[in-house]
């Protein structure tokens, strides 16, 4: 059987267009509908994310795989509501064989994402194999792909440390803030910067992964914007791994965020100010209850004078502190990528050794019956002949080799 693998992803084309390819999940059946009706196309599944699409073939070895991927090419435009002035087809990308098995086991594990090592696309293919199960629409070879490219991909996410290693430093500083205080659902923070692109990250992934109280404020909030509710509401499932939620917030004015310190558990500042946004002077008039507080300062030139930490209840943290670390971490991370990718390329020989396997059971059952049936042996001295005659000397060393451990083996 033949294996191929028609792909779009955030390496190969903008999110304006990868988000034509992220078909809802009856978009996907409907187009693993049209894909069984082509000429040669046995079993398929179709992985849909924010940042790649990816529609994986088996077909019958005896069509050709040009004319497979070129109806799988125009199975999928046709499935897309694209502009005419953009041509498709040219970020599209096509693998085949050994190239899209390899794909899939490297993407499963994460280091093909944006962000190497992420856990969300493993559960995101989990679930594109299981719509195609309960759809009919793959059987022995594609689920035998998926079933493996997943465990190797937990294999690698208990055996290295590729997964859990920060290197971002907004998700750092969330780190930084859960290591000091604790749990963070329940606690009041606050963010000062929430506008600017680090300030907008911070808050993304804050709300996502914590119920915490959320106050946010940037020097361009002022008094007649105070006591609004924001919300932020995260994307769909289909992009993410959390759950589909609205958060809301409170929007401060700048010049009342002290007024709010003395409540606070947690606040980070990520401005582009050239002067500080909390001062030990103001701080210390400021706050009256004893409680550990953590300040995360996240900008350069520095947001929060250092000298409010006073190395008992109140820490800062400033952003270098977060960058050692994330350096860190990235360092860890490329080890155990290359760790990841040495124990990949040995499953990948696995499921590579099972297909071969599989696609020639009839054959090795018709011999098995064939050598049973004949009580003078001469069908097996056949069978070494030829092995002798048509294989090469390394071939021939591998296959007594193996004869010889199965004898030892009994």
């Amino acid at each position: 059987m033949n294996i191929q693998l028609l792909g779009i992803s955030h390496k190969t084309a903008p999110v304006q267009i990868r988000a034509l390819f992220a078909f809802t999940e009856e978009k996907r059946r409907s187009l693993m509908e049209a894909l069984l009706m082509e000429n040669g196309i046995t079993e398929c599944v179709v992985l849909a994310t924010c940042n790649r699409t990816e529609i994986y073939t088996v077909s019958d070895p005896k069509v050709a795989v040009w004319q497979v991927m070129t109806a799988m090419q125009r199975c999928v435009l046709d499935a897309v509501e694209m502009d005419d002035t953009v041509d498709g087809a040219s970020l599209l990308r096509f693998y085949k064989g050994s190239q899209a098995v390899r794909h899939l086991f490297f993407v499963a594990a994460g280091l093909d994402s944006m962000v190497m090592g992420e856990d969300q696309i493993l559960g995101q293919v989990k679930e594109a194999h299981r719509q195609a199960m309960e759809g009919g629409f793959c059987s022995t070879y594609a689920n035998g792909l998926f079933r493996m490219a997943v465990t190797a991909a937990k294999k690698v996410k208990t055996e290295t440390r590729l997964s859990g290693i920060s290197v971002s430093t907004a998700t750092l500083a969330i780190k930084a803030a859960e290591e000091y205080i604790g749990d963070l659902d329940g606690k009041n923070v606050l963010l000062i910067g929430a506008t600017g692109r680090i300030g907008q990250i911070v808050m993304k992934n804050m709300i996502s992964d914590h119920s915490v109280n959320l106050y946010v404020t940037s020097r361009r909030i002022h008094s007649e914007q105070v006591n609004r509710i924001g919300t932020d509401t995260l994307a769909g499932r289909h992009c993410s791994g959390r759950h589909f939620r609205t958060t809301e917030y409170e929007v401060i004015a700048f010049e009342q965020r002290y007024g709010y310190a003395d409540t606070m558990d947690v606040i980070i500042s990520a401005t582009a100010s050239p002067h500080y946004t909390l001062t030990k002077e103001r701080w210390e008039a400021a706050i009256v209850s004893k409680k550990p507080r953590i300040l995360i300062d996240m900008a350069v030139p520095m947001d929060i004078e250092g000298s409010i930490d006073d190395g008992h209840m109140t820490r800062v943290c400033h952003l270098d502190d977060l960058t050692e670390v994330a350096d860190r971490n990235q360092n860890i991370r490329l080890r155990a990528a290359d760790q990841a990718r040495e124990m990949l390329e040995e499953e990948i020989a696995q499921f590579e050794r099972w297909m071969i396997f599989q696609e020639h059971l009839p054959l090795m059952r018709s011999v098995r019956d064939r050598i049973l049936d004949d009580t003078t042996g001469k069908a097996i001295d056949k069978l070494f002949y030829r092995v002798r005659e048509s294989a090469s000397p390394q071939q021939l060393k591998v296959f007594y080799d193996v004869l010889e451990q199965s004898e030892k083996e009994g």
